[in-house]
């Protein structure tokens, strides 16, 4: 039990340091982007660049010392990293000699995370490491099994990146997560809402669920989009996709698997800014931008449907096999074979060896009478 604890709260320190480390590094990184004044698009750029690094290096980072809640560690770490590239900036901007100040937060942070990662692999988390072991080799037999499913995470979670993205329309910077200047309160919300509903996910166990529901409220917000068109519920809309994108990610990563391999860990945040970026794109296009608007978000609400049946087809058939197993049915064994009981043993011989053994050929009830 004393271990048990002991472990957890190594875990615990590992992430608040890993977690940490990725808001400092980040925020810092956005700082010095936004003040270099290298131009609207350059800095759109240079943000994607820095949200695309977040959600892969985020779950990734997580991924090698979560264990009970990783869904909590993760989407906290996204959501507070989320909103310090977009808050800290604009409550920084007349900060003196702010180009050497966030330097220097970007050095600190970048030793945290280094000295998280060598934290990860401490002798409190051989455990975990064992696990991890014991999982590769299950999962050694099934290549063509573990790719099906990496491309089914990543399609899952480009569909949910392209829904975020198309929001473009009323936000330039809907692909990294920044929606303008954000009240410290809003901040404090957003942060605390991700975390309880992250810590319900993980108390649940029961994550394509979680995933079902996010899906859902994904085509519901983007049909409301579609049906109101007012700029100013897109705004907020801005906020609460956030809020899903960052409990999307770590859902997909832990339906996906635990894994040190970045491909595996950080495929659903690439694979989901991928997405953000594609659409984005599609909505800020002269045809989808105008007058078919509409259709974009429309076709944005039913590939979130379409996602949302797939995991709950796939959990129901699941299901189904749990409650209903079915059994092989039994083969009896070759006519050639006979079973010969000698004392405590048991083994299996055939006729050849019964010859040369110079046993006779005969009936099982007969054998069974012989010497104890």
């Amino acid at each position: 039990m004393l271990m048990t604890s002991a472990d957890g709260a190594a875990r615990g320190l590992i992430a608040s340091v890993i977690g940490a480390a990725c808001v400092l590094l980040m925020s810092g990184a956005a700082t010095l982007v936004t003040q270099a004044g290298l131009g609207q698009r350059v800095n759109a750029l240079w943000m994607s660049a820095l949200a695309l690094t977040t959600m892969a290096l985020v779950p990734l980072s997580m991924s090698r010392i979560s264990r009970g809640h990783g869904t909590l560690a993760t989407a906290a770490t996204l959501i507070a990293t989320m909103s310090a590239m977009g808050a800290v900036p604009a409550y920084m901007n007349g900060l003196e000699h702010r180009t050497a100040t966030f330097g220097l937060v970007m050095l600190v942070g970048g030793v945290l995370l280094i000295c998280g990662w060598r934290l990860s692999g401490a002798p409190a988390l051989l455990t975990d490491n064992f696990d991890r072991s014991k999982d590769a080799n299950k999962n050694a037999n099934r290549p063509t099994r573990a790719l099906q499913t990496t491309g089914s995470t990543m399609l899952l979670a480009w569909f949910a990146g392209l829904s975020s993205g198309s929001l473009a329309r009323f936000q330039l910077y809907a692909i990294c997560g920044v929606s303008g200047v954000q009240p410290l309160w809003q901040i404090v919300f957003s942060v605390g809402a991700v975390c309880a509903v992250a810590l319900i996910a993980d108390r649940s166990g029961n994550i394509k669920r979680t995933l079902i529901v996010l899906y859902v409220l994904r085509a519901v917000l983007i049909g409301a989009l579609a049906a109101v068109d007012g700029p100013t519920l897109a705004l907020h809309a801005g906020k609460m996709f956030l809020v899903l994108d960052c409990l999307t990610i770590p859902a997909l990563m832990k339906l996906r698997g635990k894994s040190r391999s970045a491909m595996s860990a950080g495929c659903p945040g690439v694979a989901h800014h991928i997405g953000m970026v594609m659409g984005a794109t599609l909505s800020m296009t002269p045809y989808f931008f105008g007058d078919g608007f509409m259709v974009l978000y429309v076709l944005s609400a039913i590939a979130n449907v379409i996602c949302a049946g797939t995991l709950a087809a796939n959990w129901l058939d699941r299901s189904a096999i749990l409650e209903h197993p079915t059994h092989p049915p039994h083969r009896p064994a070759p006519s050639g074979e006979r079973e010969v009981r000698a004392g405590k043993y048991e083994c299996l011989v055939t006729h050849a060896e019964c010859a040369r053994a110079r046993i006779p050929d005969a009936p099982l009830p007969q054998l069974r009478g012989g010497p104890t």
